[in-house]
């Protein structure tokens, strides 16, 4: 059943986007249009969200997560906050945003967005809260970035 997003839910996106503003630019820009009107549903459990879109995928087209990711704290166990974007013939879009607590289990207490989220960038942590001890570094390879589309090239 599609809803709009809640409250919470839009603040907590919302944080993710901002982070990721710097490294993606007019998409971020679109994205954060998106959200405010957009129909969610829950994929299995209330914290995997689909964002319901109405542009149509590329057939070969990309899925790639956002770069940078949000991590939390639900009663010592560490909460992975992400969202993926797909390639469509209008640019990539939102299409899923989620909150997986990484020891399997329902989340006891929504994450709020704020100091208390650690901010993660190819396994690395580059701001907010300092959560290393529950939640380790890692040696990823940074995300592509998307290409630029028509928005970005009229921004410069």
């Amino acid at each position: 059943m599609q809803r709009a997003l809640a409250t919470h839910e839009r603040r907590l996106l919302e944080s993710l986007l901002t982070v990721n503003r710097p490294f993606y630019g007019a998409y971020a820009q679109r994205w954060e249009a998106q959200i405010k009107t957009c129909l969610v549903h829950e994929v299995n459990v209330p914290y995997c969200l689909a964002i319901s879109h109405d542009e149509i995928r590329l057939p070969s087209g990309g899925y790639t997560t956002l770069a940078r990711e949000l991590i939390g704290i639900d009663e010592g166990v560490p909460l992975l906050i992400y969202a993926y974007a797909v390639q469509t013939q209008a640019g990539y879009v939102l299409d899923s945003f989620d909150i997986d607590r990484l020891d399997g289990e329902p989340l006891v207490a929504y994450p709020e967005p704020g100091d208390s989220l650690m901010i993660m960038e190819a396994g690395k942590r580059i701001g907010g809260a300092d959560l290393r001890q529950v939640f380790k570094e890692s040696d990823l390879l940074p995300r592509f970035k998307l290409p630029r589309d028509r928005l970005d090239r009229e921004a410069g």
